[in-house]
C-alpha cells in the first residue's frame, strides 16, 4: 500500500476505534466488561491490535457485561460494530472510516430508474404485469389495463376494510389472486371478469421467498412468517420485509427495522428507515431499497448491508408524497405513492442499475 494511504488509513482507524470505545464506555457507565473481538475484514493483525488497544484504554476488564466487537468492511468503508450485552438488554453502536480511494475499491453505485405504471384517484394497493397488460389492485376492484382496453372485477363486501388498507396481488396467465386483510380473492378476466372472495387468514407473499398474514383490521403483517430455507417463525408485527443475501430485514411497527440472520438470530436494529423496504438483486449484488421516516414527501434509497449496518449505495429518488407500498419483484420493485398536492395515487416500477 502507498505509505501515505497507509498513514491516512491508520489515522482514520485509530480515530474511529477511540470514538467507539469512548461511546461504549459511556453506554456501560464505565463498569467492567468482557471484550470479544472478531475480524471479518481484510485488516491485518497489527491494525486489529491497535483497535483492541483503543478499547483496552477505555474499558475496564472483567465485568459481567459483554462487548462483542466486529471489524468488517464494504466497498467504501471499514466498519466497527460493538454489540453491548447486559443481561437481556442488547445495544449496538457503530463507527466507520473510509477505505483506500484506489480505483479497485471504488464501489458500483446503484441508481434507480423510475417508470410510471399507472395513476388514479383511488388508493392503489399493488400492481402486476400480465402478458403485456397491467393488473391493478385497489380498495374497490381488480382492474386489467391492456392498451385502451379496461376490464374490472369489483371486490365484494366480504367484511369492512381498515381505513389504511393494504393488499398483495399475484397474476398467473389470465388468473389472479388478491390477498386483503382477512380475505383472499381469486379471479380471472377472460372471457369475462369474475372474482370470488372468502374470509381467510392464508399467508400472502410479502417478498420473494417469504409469506405472512395481513392483520384483519390493521395495515401490517402479523403472526408466523415462513421463509424458504429458514422455516417458520413467530414474528412481532411488521410493515414490510426485505432480503439482502443471507440477511432479512423486517420494518417493525415499533419504528425500527429488525435485522435477522439465518436461524432467526436477531442481529441488530436500524432506526433511520421508514416503514417500507424491499430487497432487489442487482448486477453488483443484493441491495435493500428503503423509505425515509416521516409523513411528508418521501424518498427511496438503495442500501447495502454489511455487519448489520446500512450503508447508502446510491442516490435517493424523491417523491411528491408518502410511499404507501413498496414490493419486491426480485430484480426490480414496485412503489405506490400518494401525491400530497393532488391526492391521487401512482404506481412506479423501480429498476436498479450499477455504475462504477
Amino acid at each position: 500500500m502507498n505509505p501515505l494511504l497507509f498513514a491516512l488509513l491508520a489515522l482514520d482507524l485509530g480515530g474511529a476505534a477511540h470514538d467507539l470505545a469512548r461511546n461504549v464506555a459511556a453506554a456501560v457507565a464505565h463498569e467492567p466488561v468482557t471484550l470479544n473481538v472478531r475480524n471479518l475484514s481484510a485488516l491485518g493483525p497489527a491494525e486489529i491490535a491497535e483497535i483492541r488497544r483503543a478499547f483496552d484504554a477505555e474499558l475496564r476488564p472483567g465485568g459481567p457485561a459483554e462487548v462483542h466487537l466486529t471489524v468488517s468492511e464494504n466497498l467504501t468503508h471499514f466498519l466497527l460494530v460493538a454489540e453491548i450485552r447486559r443481561g437481556v438488554e442488547r445495544r449496538i453502536l457503530v463507527e466507520t472510516w473510509p477505505r483506500s480511494p484506489s480505483a479497485e475499491s471504488r464501489p458500483a453505485s446503484v441508481t434507480l430508474e423510475k417508470k410510471l405504471l399507472w395513476q388514479q384517484d383511488q388508493p392503489i394497493l399493488d400492481v402486476a404485469p400480465s402478458d403485456g397488460a397491467l393488473v391493478v389492485l385497489d380498495n374497490t376492484r381488480v382492474l386489467l389495463v391492456r392498451g385502451v382496453e379496461r376490464k374490472s372485477a369489483a371486490l365484494p363486501s366480504v367484511r369492512a376494510w381498515p381505513r389504511d388498507m393494504r393488499g398483495r396481488l399475484t397474476v398467473d396467465g389470465s388468473t389472479f389472486t388478491a390477498w386483503l386483510p382477512g380475505v383472499v380473492c381469486q379471479g380471472r378476466f377472460d372471457p369475462q371478469p369474475s372474482l370470488a372472495c372468502e374470509e381467510s387468514k392464508n399467508a400472502a407473499p410479502i417478498a420473494p421467498g417469504a409469506t405472512a398474514s395481513l392483520a384483519t383490521a390493521r395495515n401490517f403483517f402479523e403472526g408466523v412468517v415462513a421463509i424458504d430455507g429458514w422455516g417458520a417463525h413467530d414474528m412481532p408485527a411488521f410493515y414490510s420485509a426485505a432480503r439482502a443475501g443471507e440477511v432479512w430485514v423486517f420494518t417493525g411497527v415499533d419504528g425500527r427495522a429488525h435485522i435477522y440472520m439465518r436461524a432467526w438470530e436477531l442481529a441488530g436494529m436500524i432506526e433511520q428507515w421508514g416503514s417500507d423496504a424491499a430487497g432487489v438483486e442487482t448486477p453488483c449484488g443484493p441491495r435493500i431499497l428503503a423509505t425515509r421516516p416521516g409523513d411528508g414527501p418521501d424518498a427511496i434509497r438503495p442500501y447495502d448491508l454489511m455487519a448489520s449496518v446500512p450503508n447508502p449505495a446510491g442516490p435517493a429518488i424523491e417523491f411528491p408524497g408518502p410511499v404507501t407500498a413498496l414490493w419486491s419483484n426480485g430484480v426490480s420493485a414496485t412503489a405506490v405513492v400518494r401525491n400530497l398536492e393532488t391526492g391521487s395515487y401512482a404506481a412506479y416500477s423501480l429498476v436498479p442499475a450499477c455504475r462504477s
